[in-house]
C-alpha cells in the first residue's frame, strides 16, 4: 500500500490526512521536494534554522 503525503503551503508540514493538523484551512499540495524529519526540535539546529517548533516531517520545498 502506497500512502502518498502532501504538504500544507504554510507551514510546510508533511500529512497523509485532508488537513494540516496545524492550520487545517490552508490548501494541501502533493508538489513538494525533499524532506526534513524532526525528532527533538528543541535539539535540534537544523530545526532552528528551518523555524520548526513542532516535531514532525516538513517538506524542504513546497511549489505554491
Amino acid at each position: 500500500m502506497k500512502i502518498t503525503l502532501k504538504a500544507c503551503k504554510k507551514c510546510k508540514r508533511l500529512t497523509s490526512e485532508k488537513a494540516c493538523i496545524s492550520h487545517p484551512e490552508e490548501k494541501l499540495t502533493a508538489e513538494w521536494t525533499g524532506f526534513l524529519y524532526i525528532k527533538e526540535h528543541r535539539n535540534s539546529i537544523v530545526a532552528e534554522r528551518a523555524g520548526i517548533t513542532t516535531e514532525g516531517m516538513y517538506a524542504i520545498k513546497v511549489r505554491q
